[in-house]
């Protein structure tokens, strides 16, 4: 790009002229014409100096306007997965907007189902008859299916006359074939760069996602509030399911006391043995409140899964004691496996209750007659609570368990009694927990539930306890 610079031996030759004798003093032309040479070689090097300046400064003009796009479009990405509400969406979008392409108004139309909703809330009455046209004229499918913006002068729309608004251009920007960006802007026409219609169209995306982004969540919103009602109405059948099929075993646990209460009112009247009487009919009084009063809890609404701090050990006692005689009555051995001293859990009593229950019922039926129920609990390091309920009952094949674990697999062969263990195992879940089911040869069917123990913070938390 440069000439090469003299080297001392010419730049000595030069100065020697001047040294040298009249005589052997070479031409002046000669010198002037060496001169000249240099200096045009030294404007050629400026030449290419200025044209490397002005390359230079064109990069750094080009790298800046890239810098820019892409803070504009990062600060609308972070949008996208924010849900904010569409008005502060719009609101965020249109301050960036303006910055890239001045105008005088914009709007939003976004599909919301089956109609077209406009995001500032107050649309005005040009954007309407604009909007409307678009639709009507195919205006809006075409853009939809270019996927680039345009730019339109006002005059040249159907609606021109109804138009308040006469002078200026219309920039109709899409937004993934479910809305559109529209700015009414004095630019004219001609003065429009691709790189701001191609930026405003990459941040016009990034919003459009944002927009359906935030349909999406108010979507899953709904529908996890319609899901939380039917699984409420599906706990409560699970219930009432539970309480019936204990209403006869407990309708026998109840006959057994009350014929020993009329033997002994019939001996009491006799003069016989009066006292003792009394103490029989008071303590198999005191057994059927307490049958009455364990069913009676059971029919309670449900709790939420964490009102109470409890511990497990002595609430399964008492709800064994609503089933033990229907369970014993079977020729079915009953064993407990209770650790002392287990963590405390934070969980509503009936809520538990009803979790056990569903587990001790479903025992019952795999066993039919003659056979074993295990129940055993234990903590693992002090920071879950492990309850077994072990059967020796049929054998729980692995499409079964499948259809328990997934109540949609197969509902064509879904019964009350998988269902039941299906909202069990729902239950644990909400509590935090977990549950495996399994079949062992050596042992028989195994469910394994897994419930997170309350750690001990302020207090001695055993005080607070509802047993």
């Amino acid at each position: 790009m440069f000439s090469e610079p003299l080297s001392k031996t010419e730049v000595d030759e030069i100065f020697d002229i001047y040294k040298e004798p009249l005589d052997r003093t070479p031409k002046i032309d000669v010198i002037i014409e060496h001169y000249l040479s240099v200096v045009s070689q030294l404007k050629k090097d400026l030449s290419l100096l200025r044209e490397d300046l002005r390359e230079q400064r064109k990069h750094d003009g080009i790298f800046a306007e890239a810098l820019e796009d892409f803070q504009y479009i990062q600060k609308l990405s972070h949008i996208i997965d924010q849900n904010w509400e569409p008005a502060q969406i719009f609101s965020y979008f249109k301050d960036i907007a303006q910055k890239i392409v001045p105008f005088r108004q914009m709007e939003i139309f976004f599909s919301d189902q089956d109609s077209f909703l406009a995001l500032s809330g107050k649309p005005g009455n040009d954007f309407l008859l604009i909007f409307k046209c678009a639709r009507e004229e195919g205006i809006l499918n075409w853009i939809w299916e270019q996927g680039h913006p345009i730019v339109a002068p006002l005059t040249d729309f159907v609606i021109y006359d109804q138009l308040h608004r006469k002078k200026g251009n219309v920039i109709m920007v899409p937004m993934q074939k479910k809305g559109v960006l529209i700015l009414l802007t004095d630019k004219d026409q001609s003065k429009f760069s691709m790189r701001d219609l191609e930026l405003l169209n990459v941040i016009t995306q990034q919003v459009g996602w944002a927009l359906q982004f935030q349909q999406l969540n108010k979507m899953i919103e709904q529908k996890t509030r319609e899901f939380r009602k039917l699984q409420a109405r599906l706990f409560s059948l699970s219930k009432l399911a539970t309480i019936g099929e204990l209403a006869g075993g407990i309708a026998h646990e109840i006959n057994n006391p009350l014929q020993i209460i009329m033997g002994n009112v019939q001996m009491a009247r006799m003069g016989h043995r009066t006292e003792e009487s009394l103490e029989v009919i008071e303590k198999q009084s005191l057994r059927i409140a307490n049958i009455v009063r364990g069913l009676l809890s059971m029919a309670k609404p449900n709790q939420d899964a964490g009102k109470e701090y409890l511990e497990i050990n002595p609430l399964i006692v008492n709800t064994l004691n609503l089933v033990r005689g229907q369970i014993e009555k079977r020729n079915i051995e009953i064993k407990l496996d209770l650790e002392k001293n287990l963590p405390v859990t934070q969980c509503g009593s009936i809520y538990f209750q009803q979790i056990f229950l569903n587990l001790v019922l479903h025992a019952k039926m795999q066993i039919g007659q003659n056979g074993s129920l295990q129940i055993i609990t234990r903590s693992e390091n002090k920071e879950w609570i492990i309850l077994e309920v072990i059967d020796s009952g049929n054998p729980l094949p692995a499409e079964y368990i499948e259809r328990i674990t997934n109540p949609f697999a197969d509902l064509d062969h879904s019964s009350e009694t998988n269902i039941g263990l299906t909202v069990t195992i729902q239950m644990v879940k909400d509590l935090g927990g977990e549950v495996k089911i399994e079949w062992d040869k050596n042992i028989g069917n195994r469910i394994i539930l897994k419930i997170p123990a309350l750690k001990k913070q302020e207090g001695n938390l055993r005080q607070e306890v509802a047993s």
